[in-house]
Formats: structure tokens, C-alpha cells, sequence
């Protein structure tokens, strides 16, 4: 890069072009995600990392050592699956496809 274009990329950076244009591709990666939500697959192990957090919720719960889950569930970062389900169990949400579609959104604002 030569200098004059380095000086450029940096003017446009102290101006905020840079910055609004990162927050238009945010935004424009917001909606696309909203779009294709319903058409969205569920993963083959989607269904075993919820099972892993309600295992590890239950566990939490009561500290029963029985109910200590083996020790491949730390292979799926529990501490992503805890927030997804504490989310499904304060909106209330029961039926499989409104706890997937909860799921991807809340995966997909937190990308």
C-alpha cells in the first residue's frame, strides 16, 4: 500500500465512513439471517447439545452426584447451551419448533 493510500483508508476511518459501512453489512447480515430463519435445517447433534444442557441444568440444580454428566458433554461448551436454555425456559417456549427457531435466532444475533 503507498502512503497515499494508506492516508486515504485512515481519513475515511477518522471520518466514520468505515464505521457506517461496517454497520450496514451488520445490519444487512441481520436481516438476511431474519429472512432465512424458517428455513433454516436442524444439525444431526442439535438435539444432543440441548439434551447436554438440560443434563447440566438438572445437575446444577440439585448437585446430585448421579445426575453428573459424563465427561464428553464438556466437548459442546456448555456455558453457550446454559444461556440458550434459560432462554427457552423464561420465554416459555415447548414445542420442538419454536425451541429451534429460538435457537438459531438467538445463534444467529450472536454471531
Amino acid at each position: 500500500m503507498t502512503r497515499s493510500a494508506g492516508r486515504a483508508v485512515c481519513a475515511r476511518v477518522v471520518r466514520g465512513e468505515a464505521a457506517r459501512s461496517l454497520l450496514w453489512v451488520c445490519a444487512l447480515c441481520a436481516l438476511v439471517g431474519l429472512a432465512v430463519l424458517d428455513d433454516y435445517g436442524v444439525a444431526v447433534d442439535e438435539p444432543i447439545q440441548r439434551a447436554i444442557a438440560q443434563d447440566i441444568w438438572a445437575y446444577a440444580q440439585d448437585r446430585d452426584e448421579d445426575r453428573l454428566p459424563p465427561s464428553w458433554h464438556r466437548t459442546y461448551g456448555v456455558a453457550f447451551e446454559l444461556p440458550l436454555l434459560a432462554a427457552e425456559r423464561l420465554l416459555g417456549v415447548q414445542d420442538s419448533r419454536s425451541i429451534h427457531l429460538l435457537r438459531h435466532g438467538l445463534n444467529h444475533a450472536f454471531f
